[in-house]
């Protein structure tokens, strides 16, 4: 069983669908980082979607982060805090309700102008 960082080492992690040139080239991430995240990122997923059981002492702290939502306290669990914030869809919000009325509404007052 190989270690990295005390999390047991998978094969390499890449997220297509939120990162398709890669972690490197996104701009969220150091190249460390980078290069941290493709090494050990599909075990740290594994254990937050409860895929795998955590083997170790520094895994189930891991896994105690994400159940608790706790802030993290390790330099991995910064970087999966890191990763889940870059990946989670961020809301929009507008000043205005509805557009076209509003449009509508300037375009009638322009009318009765000319």
């Amino acid at each position: 069983m190989d270690l990295l960082h005390g999390f047991v080492k998978t094969s390499n992690f890449y997220d297509d669908l939120n990162f398709p040139q890669g972690f490197n080239r996104s701009g969220h991430f150091t190249i460390q980082e980078a290069e941290l995240l493709t090494a050990i990122g599909k075990r740290l997923f594994q254990l937050e979607h409860q895929l795998a059981e955590p083997q170790n002492h520094t895994e189930e702290n891991f896994v105690a982060m994400c159940v608790t939502k706790r802030d993290p306290e390790t330099r991995l669990e910064s970087l999966w805090h890191k990763y889940k914030s870059a990946t989670q869809s961020k809301r929009f919000h507008t000043l205005s309700s509805s557009v076209k009325a509003n449009v509508d509404n300037a375009f009638n007052e322009l009318e009765g102008n000319y």
